[in-house]
C-alpha cells in the first residue's frame, strides 16, 4: 500500500504533508518510523543503529532514511479498507545512510553480534521477540503474537549521519 501522505503532530493540531516532497525536503529514500519510548534509546553518542522489522525491509543499502518518533500508532487488520497511517511527531528527526539489510531471518539463526548496535532494551533473542510483539500489537492486530514471531525478522544496519 503506497501513501501519498505523511501525517504529523503539530502542538495540539494534525496536520499532513505531500511524502514525496517531504522526502526530497531531507534527500532521504523513505522514513523508518519508531515508537516514542524505543525512540529514546537512540542516544546521541551513538553513530550505529541496527533496526529490526518483522519479516521484511525494503530499506536499500547505500540510500539515507529519516528515523522518526510515532506520536500515535498505526493501524492494520488485513484489509486495505482498515488501514490508518501513523501519525508522526514533527521534530526530532535523524537521517542515517542503511549499511545492510537483510529479510527472513529465523530467530534461532540469529547471531550474539547484530544485537552490538541495536536499542539497550533490545541484546538478544528473547528481547527482540517481545520488543518485535509490542511494536506490532496494534498495527498487526489481527494476527496472534505466534504468527507474528513465525513471520521471522528483518535487519537493518544503519549509520547515523545527522539529527535534527
Amino acid at each position: 500500500m503506497k501513501l501519498k501522505k505523511i501525517y504529523f503532530r503539530k502542538g495540539k493540531n494534525i496536520i499532513s504533508k505531500n511524502k514525496g516532497v517531504f522526502l526530497k525536503k531531507y534527500n532521504v529514500h523513505h522514513c523508518i518510523k519508531i515508537l516514542r519510548s524505543d525512540f529514546k534509546l537512540i542516544k546521541k553518542n551513538m553513530n550505529r543503529f541496527t533496526h529490526f522489522n518483522i519479516q521484511y525491509t525494503a530499506h536499500k543499502p547505500g540510500k539515507n532514511y529519516l528515523i522518526m518518533k510515532i506520536h500515535k500508532r498505526g493501524y492494520f487488520n488485513g484489509s486495505t479498507s482498515t488501514y490508518k497511517d501513523a501519525i508522526l511527531d514533527s521534530n526530532n528527526f535523524i537521517i542515517a545512510k542503511c549499511l545492510s539489510a537483510q529479510n527472513n531471518i529465523d530467530y534461532v539463526d540469529l547471531k550474539e553480534k547484530v544485537f552490538e548496535h541495536s536499542l539497550s532494551k533490545i541484546k538478544n533473542i528473547n528481547t527482540l521477540k517481545k520488543a518485535i510483539k509490542r511494536r506490532y500489537k496494534k498495527s498487526l492486530a489481527h494476527l496472534s503474537d505466534t504468527e507474528k514471531l513465525s513471520l521471522g525478522v528483518a535487519i537493518t544496519e544503519l549509520k547515523i549521519i545527522k539529527r535534527f
